[in-house]
């Protein structure tokens, strides 16, 4: 296509070399045979340096090139509307940004396309994207996508619901302390918490907070999957971080870290206040209350090595996992002495690993552990049930 046939209007010559964004025109292989002012202003060509040129040129690799023919320049002789945004390189072999749009010329074999130039818009995006991602790390996964996808306001509000709490830390850390160098010890505790951060992401768990060694996490907000589930994943990632500690000590045995490192767990489950909570120049996502309290004080009662939970947490994963019962143990605000349970492992696990018989119905509880040593005792208990069951079925 070329002004000086008279094949366009007056009226559109004047738009091709006023309006403020490019324009070119390309033959059937891509050649240009037109371009406007704009275009060339934005390119940092000449009109002389482009005309007859293949469109290559203006391509940052061959690869992009093709890639272009395909998404968009076949599109466009089909007659299928096309409006992207693609890198460009300019004259002086600078990438640039635009936002390209094509029409086929009607009845020629040609391709006119719309430039806008976007690279600040794009490196402004870039900037922001850059800047969440930093902040990212300073939230939950689950919270930072709840607010930034509009689900969550940022603003201070709280509400009831129930969750399971997780609290643990590295028993004798404070002594540990004093005996390493700033250095060691935070690469210590480094690699320690990214490990267990990893576990918790692993579940599903809401990291609120680290304390020094001290973690805390719960499940049910911003995302449940319903009280069950959310205390089961919770135990599970519980048993898992136990599982990555051996790793680790051997990890910091290596480096001269000799003194023994266990873990301590407490797990809870009940109705908590979650939300928003500080100022409004600074809030804090995290939880309060009394089962928040009860979970504290079961890690801190939990010996080293051990997951200590609640009644309430027990009735919810029992079917699941392997638990014994424990002491009871006073807590205070709250009148009653709450019931301890050991989380040992679970059913399936243990399986693995162990031979162990677990059947389940209404009225009716089998957990043996074929590995016991007293089976002969087993033997002789089950015998003795199986005897009283005939006899009450021929009662009946």
């Amino acid at each position: 296509m070329n002004f000086k046939n008279n094949q366009l209007s007056s009226r559109f010559k004047q738009v091709f070399h006023n309006t403020g964004f490019g324009i070119m025109i390309v033959d059937k292989n891509r050649n240009l045979i037109e371009v406007n002012p704009k275009f060339c202003e934005m390119l940092g060509y000449t009109k002389e340096e482009l005309i007859g040129k293949n469109a290559e040129i203006l391509h940052i690799s061959n690869k992009t090139y093709k890639e272009f023919g395909e998404k968009a320049f076949n599109q466009v002789r089909n007659n299928k509307p096309v409006n992207l945004d693609w890198p460009m390189r300019k004259q002086n072999r600078e990438k640039i940004w635009v936002r390209i749009a094509g029409d086929p010329v009607r009845d020629k074999d040609e391709v006119l396309w719309t430039v806008v130039d976007i690279t600040e818009r794009v490196k402004a995006k870039e900037k922001i994207d850059q800047l969440a991602s930093k902040l990212s790390r300073y939230l939950s996964p689950q919270v930072y996508q709840s607010i930034f996808s509009g689900k969550k306001n940022v603003k201070i509000e709280a509400y009831r619901k129930k969750l399971t709490v997780f609290f643990s830390d590295i028993k004798g850390f404070t002594e540990i302390t004093d005996r390493l160098e700033p250095e060691v010890l935070s690469t210590l505790l480094n690699s320690y918490l990214n490990e267990m951060s990893k576990i918790a992401l692993k579940y599903g768990g809401t990291i609120d907070k680290f304390v020094g060694d001290a973690i805390l996490i719960f499940f049910g907000d911003p995302e449940t999957k319903g009280d069950k589930e959310d205390a089961y994943s919770c135990v599970l990632m519980a048993l898992e971080m136990q599982e990555r500690m051996h790793h680790l000590k051997n990890l910091w045995e290596g480096q001269g870290i000799t003194n023994p490192l266990e873990i301590r767990i407490g797990i809870n489950t009940g109705y908590c206040n979650v939300g928003n909570f500080g100022s409004e120049n600074r809030l804090d996502y995290t939880i309060i209350g009394g089962e928040v309290n009860l979970a504290s004080r079961l890690e801190s009662n939990a010996m080293t090595g051990q997951i200590l939970i609640s009644q309430e947490t027990y009735a919810l994963i029992k079917k699941h996992i392997v638990c014994e019962k424990k002491d009871e143990i006073k807590v205070k605000g709250i009148a009653h002495k709450i019931q301890t349970y050991q989380v040992v492992g679970s059913y399936k696990n243990i399986a693995q690993k162990r031979k162990i018989l677990n059947e389940k119905f209404d009225g009716f509880n089998l957990n043996i552990d074929l590995n016991i040593s007293k089976k002969n005792k087993v033997i002789t208990s089950l015998e003795n049930t199986l005897k009283q069951l005939k006899k009450d079925e021929k009662s009946n």
